[in-house]
């Protein structure tokens, strides 16, 4: 049976409701940020970071002024906060972005719109060989014309969070790069429709025990 899709809290309506998610025992949290229609990367990343600080303040009980996020050229978004094991990612889309905190262990996210694939990636099918794999691109290539933009986005969105999860930046398909992502949990968003969006987090190895942040 597939797993319900993880809410995603309307920012900042549900802001109780995440901090609340955050204290369960699955330890996760996911945000969507309403961001222009046209979308501007800039302004969108700001939003971000201060729904950001905002919810991990509530969160650790300190001023959101001074929670301090930071990133890295071709690294995601982390918490500079000595003692806490929290893991930030973040996507964005024209219209939304997402934010996913994890008190328990690596995190990836992704978003993007469902469009017509013939009109915004004409190259689809060698594009899901390179990145998706074999397997994938035959199974999207076997969907039905009405129901592959969607499909290919649900691969697509599950491909980038597992990266993500795993620090890895974008790279072609291999059997090692599939063995590593298979490590990763994915999960569906719960998301609007014309969106699709994916979490992962990473599975403990075997033995190992995960220890909840303190709050």
């Amino acid at each position: 049976m597939r797993a319900a899709p993880v809410a995603v809290y309307a920012w900042p309506q549900q802001i109780a409701l995440a901090v609340k998610a955050l204290d369960l025992d699955s330890g996760l949290a996911v945000i969507g940020i309403a961001t222009p229609a046209r979308h501007d990367r800039q302004l969108a990343r700001r939003l971000v970071r201060c729904a950001l600080r905002q919810l991990l303040g509530q969160f650790l009980g300190r001023p959101a002024a001074s929670v301090a996020l930071i990133s890295q050229p071709g690294q995601g978004i982390a918490l500079d906060f000595p003692g806490t094991q929290l893991r930030l990612s973040v996507s964005h889309m024209p219209g939304l972005s997402v934010a996913a905190v994890s008190c328990r262990s690596a995190i990836g996210v992704d978003v993007m719109a469902v469009g017509g694939l013939a009109s915004d990636l004409p190259d689809w099918s060698q594009v899901a060989l390179d990145y998706l794999g074999p397997v994938q691109a035959a199974l999207l290539r076997n969907a039905s014309p009405a129901g592959r933009p969607a499909a290919f986005a649900r691969a697509w969105t599950h491909f980038e969070a597992g990266l993500k999860c795993c620090r890895l930046e974008l790279t072609e398909w291999t059997p090692a790069l599939a063995n590593l992502l298979a490590r990763c949990q994915v999960m569906a968003l719960s998301l609007p429709d014309g969106c699709c969006g994916t979490v992962a987090i990473a599975r403990p190895a075997a033995g190992q025990t995960v220890n909840s942040p303190g709050n």
